[in-house]
């Protein structure tokens, strides 16, 4: 009995070795870069607010005026890319600034978002044009600060 709970023991931990190998690889496969530059730009008129977020950094606050823009620079995770994520929140709601598997990811460009009151719109490589997003509730950033002296001057 004991040797069968060894042999299966050691079946599974070679099976999940082998897995996450299998993953990585896929990852280099892929072709996804290490880092990723990602443009947030104020699309508004006006002053507005806008805080950039992932699992691993908590943000500044970014106060930009029109067309104002700053930089994040990404880094994707070599095991499980498909967690690297980067969310921006803003008085409006949030947005999903960085995913693994946006059309920008392999391209020589920084992946580039716009925002203002109404949208937010991420530049698409491949139909190269602006493809406007509807902002999602801001619930899960206020849990992580939110924007927290977030600026709409109309």
């Amino acid at each position: 009995m004991q040797e069968a709970k060894i042999v299966a023991t050691i079946t599974s931990t070679t099976i999940l070795f082998l897995f996450m190998i299998n993953i990585n690889v896929s990852n280099v496969a892929a072709g996804l870069p290490e880092e990723k530059v990602v443009v947030i730009t104020n699309n508004h008129t006006n002053y507005l607010s806008v805080r950039c977020f992932s699992f691993d950094n908590d943000g500044k606050v970014q106060h930009l005026n029109t067309m104002g823009s700053f930089n994040i620079t990404v880094k994707i995770r070599k095991l499980f890319s498909s967690s690297t994520m980067w969310n921006c929140s803003t008085n409006m709601g949030t947005f999903v600034a960085f995913k693994y598997d946006y059309g920008c990811v392999d391209r020589l460009k920084p992946c580039e978002w716009r925002f203002d009151e109404n949208f937010t719109y991420r530049y698409s490589p491949k139909e190269e044009e602006w493809v406007a997003h509807e902002y999602n509730p801001n619930y899960e950033s206020l849990t992580r600060g939110g924007v927290i002296k977030g600026y709409y001057v109309n």
